[in-house]
């Protein structure tokens, strides 16, 4: 009897929770986002995007984990020359977030992420260009390149975060669970202060990591569902081995990373470097994971002497 009643109680409570409604979070997108930047259509997401126009290259700017259009604001209002895009990664920044089952490919994956960076320079008349990832953003550029070379005229990789990666069994089971899909959001709701240390981590200089910086990267917390973005972002994050293919990419590369990297470090870059037959590695100092936020006028100096060498 007192089984029974055990299995009644657990009954009830899975059913409490099947039904209990799980309000959203933040105002939509269209809304809340910076007016500098536009919108388009890509793989059934409204897309967010900042353009600044020019004559010569495109330029291509991922961004990386946590961040958004802002971590390139030194970027696009540099004098570099041509044509410079910055577009937030889906699961970040003001581009919306949709279940990724009703959608005609899953966004949130490394691979997904790359056929919609395709999509994307076709909807902007990107018929090549140079691609510039940073961090995992930077494991999609090259997914990008492996997939599609002939729209890639060359790589810059910064602190790129480009290692197989798998869940394990376990975080599978609960990735799976209907329970963890609807709840696991609320955990991340209340654990924005855990992602506020990332942020810390990323930075060598702290005086640079200012109120308004911080206030900038924490503006994408207005967008609707946000929670749920970061969600589908970890439970598909799976990244293939791909070092094999690599060694067969013949793209001029750069690659920068900083000395002082906690999040990804300095190894990282010194291996790609080794393994992509046509690349060069900058090793920048007293710099941390974002050398184009904490050292932006020797990164951009870097990034247009290489801009200009010959192929």
């Amino acid at each position: 009897m007192e089984r029974r009643k055990v299995l009644v109680a657990l009954v009830l409570i899975l059913v409490f929770l099947h039904v209990i409604p799980v309000p959203s979070t933040g105002e939509d997108v269209e809304k809340v986002a910076p007016k500098e930047g536009k919108f388009v259509e890509v793989c059934g997401l409204k897309v967010y995007y900042v353009e600044r126009p020019g004559e010569g290259e495109n330029i291509l700017l991922l961004h990386g984990f946590g961040a958004s259009t802002y971590s390139w604001r030194y970027v696009l209002s540099s004098n570099l020359s041509g044509r410079i895009v910055a577009f937030d990664r889906p699961g970040f920044g003001f581009t919306e977030r949709k279940d990724p089952s009703g959608l005609p490919c899953n966004p949130y994956s490394p691979e997904g992420a790359a056929g919609l960076t395709i999509e994307l320079m076709d909807k902007l008349g990107m018929e090549k260009a140079v691609l510039v990832g940073h961090s995992a953003g930077a494991g999609v550029a090259l997914l990008v390149a492996l997939k599609a070379p002939e729209r890639v005229e060359k790589l810059v990789l910064v602190a790129p975060a480009w290692s197989p990666r798998e869940p394990s069994t376990l975080q599978r089971i609960l990735y799976s669970l209907p329970l963890t899909e609807k709840f696991f959001p609320l955990f991340i709701r209340s654990s924005v202060g855990r992602l506020e240390e990332v942020l810390d981590n990323a930075w060598y200089n702290q005086s640079k990591l200012t109120d308004e910086v911080r206030e900038g990267y924490k503006a994408p917390l207005k967008a609707r569902d946000w929670d749920r973005g970061l969600f589908w972002v970890m439970k598909y994050s799976s990244f293939p081995d791909i070092a094999r293919e690599l060694k067969g990419l013949e793209v001029p590369a750069l690659i920068v990373h900083c000395r002082e990297d906690r999040i990804v470090p300095l190894e990282s870059g010194e291996k790609l470097a080794k393994t992509l037959p046509n690349a060069e590695l900058v090793v920048m100092e007293e710099c941390g994971h974002l050398p184009h936020e904490e050292k932006p006028e020797k990164f951009l100096k870097v990034f247009e002497e290489f801009l200009e060498k010959e192929n």
